[in-house]
């Protein structure tokens, strides 16, 4: 034992029975987690060459997903867009799927994007398109990543809660520089008319904040609930 101790590398079974080799095999290194790699996939181009805006809408995202982990070329057909200010492969068009950027960016908005090539590039709070093999997510990253850190990524919808991405998984990150809205509010004043409501249902027992909700609301031409006609 004394010598095992002395002599780590040596085979206890070729040491006390002259089995197989002297020098006993060493563990094998873990394998280094992958790094991210940074690169864009798939550059939709025109005739001449000259790289294109591709629309990635949610039907096409999962087809994108499917490509990028077996190294093909995507098999959906894309829609181009051009945006003055942005062009070129680091350049790339999301469709938003659900609610969770809610009130900012909506269902069926497009965030325009350009590619991050390094993690440490991250910026806090600001909006980001992750990319796995699994999902295609516009998300707020709390930010800065260092090397091998999970990404912690933050909803402004306060209904989803935040969730955290191992970096391994991470494939693409695009930082949202742009957005194209199909939510324009019809009433411009609708955001004060639910501030209103709702100081009004918390103040209904309060004279003094009523009277002042009145005269706010006065300036803003609304009716507050309860007024007679």
């Amino acid at each position: 034992m004394d010598i095992l101790n002395q002599f780590p590398e040596l085979s206890a079974e070729w040491l006390m029975r002259g089995d197989g080799p002297m020098v006993r095999d060493e563990p094998a290194a873990p394998a280094p987690a992958a790094a991210y790699p940074g690169i864009p996939y798939a550059v939709a181009v025109d005739a001449s060459g000259e790289e294109l805006i591709s629309v990635w809408g949610i039907k096409a995202q999962g087809g994108y997903m499917l490509a990028r982990a077996q190294g093909q070329e995507a098999s959906v057909p894309l829609d181009t867009i051009s945006v003055p200010g942005y062009k070129g492969r680091t350049v790339r068009a999301f469709e938003v799927a659900g609610d969770s950027m809610q009130p900012i960016i909506n269902q069926g908005d497009l965030v325009i994007a350009t590619i991050t090539e390094r993690l440490d590039l991250i910026q806090p709070k600001h909006v980001y398109v992750v990319i796995t093999d699994e999902l295609v997510t516009v998300k707020r990253l709390r930010g800065p990543v260092k090397k091998n850190e999970p990404l912690e990524l933050l909803s402004d919808n306060r209904y989803y809660d935040p969730f955290v991405l191992p970096q391994k998984d991470v494939r693409e990150i695009w930082h949202v520089q742009a957005l194209l809205t199909r939510s324009i509010p019809a009433n411009r004043d609708e955001a004060y008319d639910r501030m209103l409501v709702l100081m009004e249902m918390l103040a209904q027992d309060s004279q003094q904040l009523r009277n002042l909700l009145l005269d706010v609301a006065a300036r803003y031409d609304v009716k507050l609930m309860g007024e007679n006609e």
